[in-house]
């Protein structure tokens, strides 16, 4: 895996993936403001709020053991990993720390392009979380806007709502919550197209860490040198036949 510098203003797919999902919490614990703790809304928004923070626990995490310097990382982005401590809502405005750091390199650099295409693994990596985000944000919420005021509605409430979105992003299935209005439905059929696609470039992407091109390129690289290596050994044992025949060759024209 590739070494990142701890650099104070790096840019990479998974800055720009953290700014998009900084934007989306704000907005999420913002809106928690004005919510009763006790609706199904704002138990909703915590659920999505609390599986946000864990992308960036992840993100972070991932930049820090990739980080030559992580005395310096620390010092550097131990505010987000505050502000990425999830529960505790109003903390997460520290994360306005990240937007502007990260606006700042949109806008100082001329590269940013560059920089996805020099990192499409990673580039993927933060698309699929990305989209996970979106989807369990977006999904779960509408779910629970079409079906919860419904009688007949088997999801009642925000666990219901986030259980079954992860349950029809995956394709498992298990039945026990399961939309039962048309628009319900629609939104369901989407999801689970989402959801295949999504897994789709999961095994995209493992398939490219498999067959990386550096690692086959490695690959050769040794089979050339054990090939080199047999050859100079033959070469090697064949002096030594020709130095022990022209040695006989010698004695043989002394004694004569």
């Amino acid at each position: 895996m590739k070494k990142i510098d701890p650099v104070k203003y790096e840019l990479n797919p998974m800055s720009l993936m953290s700014l998009v999902l900084s934007f989306l919490s704000l907005t999420i614990v913002t809106t928690m403001i004005f919510l009763p703790k006790e609706s199904n809304g704002y138990l909703l928004l915590l659920g999505i709020d609390t599986f946000i923070c864990l992308v960036f626990w992840c993100q972070l995490l991932a930049d820090f053991c990739r980080s030559k310097d992580k005395t310096t990382y620390l010092k550097t982005h131990w505010i987000d990993f505050i502000a990425s401590i999830p529960i505790i809502e109003q903390i997460r405005f520290a994360r306005l720390l990240q937007i502007f750091r990260v606006i700042r390199l949109i806008r100082s650099s001329q590269h940013v392009l560059n920089q996805i295409r020099s990192n499409r693994r990673e580039a993927t990596v933060a698309s699929i979380f990305l989209l996970l985000t979106v989807l369990v944000s977006v999904g779960s919420a509408l779910m629970l806007i079409l079906e919860g005021k419904v009688p007949e509605s088997n999801i009642k409430d925000a666990s219901d709502a986030l259980w079954w979105v992860f349950v029809t992003i995956s394709t498992v299935g298990y039945g026990d919550h399961y939309p039962v209005t048309v628009l319900g439905k629609m939104l369901a059929a989407v999801i689970i197209v989402c959801g295949v696609g999504l897994f789709g470039m999961v095994a995209g992407l493992v398939s490219s860490i498999i067959s990386d091109p550096e690692q086959k390129k490695e690959q050769d690289d040794a089979r050339h040198e054990r090939e080199w290596q047999m050859m100079l050994a033959n070469q090697q044992q064949l002096i030594e036949r020709l130095e022990t025949i022209e040695k006989k060759l010698e004695k043989s024209n002394h004694n004569e």
